[in-house]
């Protein structure tokens, strides 16, 4: 007798992650997902009250595996860098996922400041003045400039509008940073 699978809310998070990556987001629906997962609609609405629901849980397991990936290659004596590097290099190996997080209507927005004064942003932000020699006010600047440019690299790199290898990602924010931080 077959096993029975059990669609939970991580057995439906984990295929939703699978369907983002092979289909994107902009397929994502509830009918679509249940049929690519290989059940009814049931499943989805017993876990998750709703779509919303669904959708805010989906963003934070997508975060968690943004986290991971990130996580291997950050480098806290050079943060920017690393970092900057890191987040173009996840809109490189995974541009679905990446379009979904930050690219979508489950990014949500947010204010500069807001950006500036993310948690997950003051410690990259607080690492710059020593290793710049610059003072606060300066390392929020270079900050803000750097990884908004990252963003947009990293958008072109998504959507396959550049073609670029991991050297030159590497090149590209490097020579950012340092013409930024030479001003």
């Amino acid at each position: 007798m077959a096993r029975k699978i059990s669609f939970d809310k991580e057995y439906i998070l984990k295929n939703a992650k699978n369907f983002i990556e092979e289909k994107g987001i902009e397929c994502l629906n509830a009918r679509d997902l249940c049929k690519y997962i290989g059940c009814s609609t049931a499943p989805l609405f017993r876990n998750f009250s709703g779509m919303i629901e669904f959708k805010k849980e989906l963003k934070k397991y997508l975060h968690d595996y943004y986290d991971e990936f990130i996580e291997k290659i950050v480098d806290k004596k050079d943060y920017l860098y690393t970092i900057s590097y890191a987040y173009a290099l996840f809109s490189y190996k995974e541009s679905n996922i990446f379009k979904a997080l930050f690219m979508s209507d489950l990014a949500g927005s947010r204010t500069i400041e807001e950006v500036l004064n993310s948690s997950w942003n003051i410690e990259t932000i607080e690492s710059i003045p020593k290793q710049y020699g610059m003072d606060k006010d300066q390392a929020r600047e270079l900050y803000r400039d750097v990884r908004f440019y990252t963003h947009g690299l990293s958008c072109q790199i998504a959507t396959k509008s550049i073609i670029v290898t991991e050297q030159e990602i590497q090149n590209l924010i490097k020579n950012i940073i340092r013409k930024v931080s030479d001003e």
